[in-house]
Order: structure tokens, then sequence, then C-alpha cells
């Protein structure tokens, strides 16, 4: 699995929560549906159905669409399949 590149510097607490991943595609935003595998203080690592690249904002919705937290991309890779994928992303200040 890939990894921070400065290595981690906070505990990962697991999770299976889900959640929705806004993305702006060409100027519109996407809503895509995520679960979260675990999560930092630093950010969280994802698994769904989406194409990110590292560098992209993003933003994280988890209970209440008012309450979404803007993330940058730090990684991507394959989580089995060819349409599922995991990502971490890392929280950026609003």
């Amino acid at each position: 699995m890939p990894s921070f590149p400065q290595g981690r510097r906070s505990r990962q607490v697991a999770t299976k929560k889900p959640a929705n991943l806004v993305i702006n595609l060409s100027g519109v935003q996407k809503m895509f549906a995520c679960l979260i595998v675990d999560r930092s203080q630093e950010g969280f690592r994802l698994r769904g159905n989406f194409r990110l690249r590292r560098g992209q904002l993003v933003e994280l919705v988890l209970d209440d669409p008012v309450d979404s937290v803007p993330c940058e991309v730090v990684w991507t890779g394959k989580a089995g399949s060819e349409e599922v994928v995991e990502a971490g992303l890392q929280t950026v200040g609003k």
C-alpha cells in the first residue's frame, strides 16, 4: 500500500463509515459515494469508485453537507478491482 512521503505522524483509527466525496470535474461538482477505511488527525484513507490524481483538491462530506472537510489527494492506489480504488487524503484549511 502507498504511504505518505514524510511517514505517519499520528495513529490511524480503523472505521467503515460511509461518506461522500465531492470532486470538481471540468468545472462541475460531482458527488461520489465512498467508504472511509481509516482516519487520523491528518486525513483519511478512502475506498470508492472514482478517479483521483495526486494534488487534486476535493471535499469529504461525512454526515452533514454543511460540515464538509476540504482535502488534498496525497496518494491513490488499487483496492482489488479495476473500478474500486483507494486514496489517501490530507485535510487542508478552509
